[in-house]
């Protein structure tokens, strides 16, 4: 299928800033070429964008192979129903210092990615660094999922449960897993016990429940479950909490806990700050603000 067949979305009331959504630190197999195209894989559909006019986050071409003109696709992976223009109006009216990152940012989403790339995914990101994070990822679909021809080249499933676990720890450490590695499999052979779409089960329940059910998984920690469960499991209040997150809050909204250690406690209170102001959508308010912060610290 050739790349002129790329359809237009003109509707205004989509807005996406692709290149800030799929460079905030959420997603970590997406590529962009030589003119612009950004592509990737969700699921067993490979997603091609071109956002059409520089700062508009308006107007983008679209494109799925291998079959083609699934929106629905695009609009679920990217959460187009959300209605960002009238959360911007309300995160500015709870703290007016948002401003300067919304309209650096306008369109930057929150993803809906699958559930079980994501999870794995974020098994990488504990004291990584993005561009480890985005080798290994790739590496490892490369070697453990199924191929998708498309114009751009050859993409990617993510690996299967039953793939991970009964991947090569040897192989999974030269990709840069390193420690990990071990734990990516038995991860998977956890989840492959468990109840068929346990993982994608945890959508239909509270927030609380979700993240309290990953933190019982070895290896997950209370930030990595707010990653999963806003990035992936539709707990948009979720918000993950870095060094980063903690720096912004101690500045803006709780100086008196710059001295204090990231203790489970102080990182409850944190969340609390963040849902307390932002409400459902706090975990996409942060996601402004720590992209902000992350370009700041870039360019130093």
């Amino acid at each position: 299928m050739p790349l002129s067949t790329l359809k237009m979305n003109l509707g205004t009331g989509f807005c996406l800033d692709v290149r800030a959504t799929l460079t905030s630190g959420q997603a970590f197999r997406w590529q962009q070429s030589a003119d612009g195209l950004w592509w990737g894989t969700v699921d067993d559909t490979v997603l091609v964008l071109r956002q059409t006019e520089e700062d508009t986050p308006y107007r983008f071409e679209w494109q799925t192979y291998p079959l083609p003109d699934r929106w629905e696709v695009v609009a679920d992976y990217f959460r187009l129903s959300v209605p960002l223009e009238s959360l911007y109006e309300e995160w500015e009216h709870a703290e007016p210092t948002l401003h300067e990152a919304i309209e650096r940012y306008r369109g930057l989403r929150v993803l809906r990615q699958p559930p079980r790339e994501c999870f794995f995914a974020f098994q990488c990101a504990t004291c990584n660094t993005v561009v480890k994070i985005e080798r290994s990822v790739k590496k490892l679909a490369e070697r453990y999922g199924t191929p998708i021809e498309t114009p751009l080249g050859t993409a990617y499933t993510f690996p299967t449960l039953s793939a991970l676990a009964n991947a090569d720890e040897r192989l999974l450490r030269s990709d840069l897993w390193g420690y990990r590695a071990p734990r990516v499999i038995h991860l998977a052979q956890h989840l492959l016990a468990m109840p068929p779409n346990w993982l994608e089960s945890l959508r239909t329940v509270p927030y609380p429940i979700a993240k309290a059910e990953l933190v019982e998984l070895h290896g997950i920690g209370a930030k990595i479950a707010d990653c999963i469960c806003v990035f992936c499991l539709d707990k948009d209040s979720a918000t993950p909490v870095d060094t980063h997150i903690r720096k912004i809050t101690c500045r803006l909204f709780r100086p008196d806990l710059e001295q204090k250690s990231l203790t489970p406690r102080v990182y409850e209170e944190v969340v609390q700050e963040w849902q307390s102001r932002f409400g459902e959508y706090a975990g996409w308010a942060q996601q402004y603000l720590f992209l902000a912060e992350m370009s700041k610290n870039t360019k130093k």
